[in-house]
């Protein structure tokens, strides 16, 4: 049974007609059947269920859902797209990368709540059941990454079922948030050979590798794929999106 897989940052701020048109065009044209997406704001949220809800259904929290903290949520969410001619969602739910990752909670430092979004899947065809993981790190300390990688990695370690780990690390492999992760996943980049720079920031910065896919050894991987489309001359986000066709085992 394979999938397509797409791990797309779509870039919050900077929302314009060039930008929107570029990311549609790109996942209609790639067509996948599981979309991880990051940074994605009410804005964003709204159009895609718009512009993609015929053919996808959507899940996944903001990361300040049920937070009495904040006066102000930004509604930001990590939420999973899947086809809903091909898949029926069994369980699906938004957890904190937190103390608490059942409860609205971050780490002493954070600016932000993070989260990672799950939803198993059950193939329609084949009855085959899979769980898809989208997640987005700190962005501004590495040791609170470091925490943040041992609960994911904590995470998959109890799951008995075929896995796929998509998103935004903000951690390079140098970084332990990185190495965490890998202590029980396998990098699927890596094993493509295929480790060039996702974050781009349009030359603002120096570019990084800190998108990964990553998978259990229930899953098999055929490909791998940087997708660096260009829209009106420009990458339509300052991430390359990860494109990957995995076989569940």
């Amino acid at each position: 049974m394979d999938i397509k897989l797409l791990s797309y940052n779509i870039q919050s701020w900077d929302v314009n007609k060039r930008r929107i048109e570029g990311i549609l065009d790109l996942i209609k044209r790639h067509d996948p059947d599981v979309i991880c997406f990051q940074e994605v704001t009410k804005f964003w949220y709204s159009l895609l269920r718009k512009e993609l809800g015929t053919i996808y259904a959507f899940t996944g929290r903001d990361r300040f859902f049920n937070d009495k903290t904040q006066n102000k949520r930004d509604f930001e969410r990590n939420c999973i797209a899947y086809k809903k001619v091909r898949f029926k969602a069994v369980k699906c739910r938004t957890y904190w990368l937190g103390p608490d990752i059942y409860h609205p909670s971050r780490f002493d430092g954070a600016f932000f709540n993070r989260i990672f979004t799950t939803a198993t899947l059950l193939d329609k065809k084949t009855n085959k059941k899979f769980q898809v993981i989208s997640t987005h790190f700190d962005d501004r300390f590495e040791d609170i990454r470091e925490k943040q990688g041992k609960i994911i990695a904590n995470y998959a370690k109890t799951q008995r079922k075929p896995l796929i780990l998509l998103g935004d690390f903000n951690s390079e492999p140098k970084e332990n948030a990185y190495k965490e992760i890998r202590k029980v996943l396998l990098d699927v980049g890596e094993e493509f050979n295929e480790t060039s720079k996702t974050w781009h920031t349009y030359n603002k910065y120096p570019p990084e590798r800190i998108d990964f896919i990553f998978r259990n050894k229930d899953v098999k991987a055929k490909s791998f794929q940087i997708v660096k489309d260009h829209y009106e001359g420009l990458p339509p986000s300052d991430h390359y999106p990860l494109k990957s066709i995995v076989t569940i085992i």
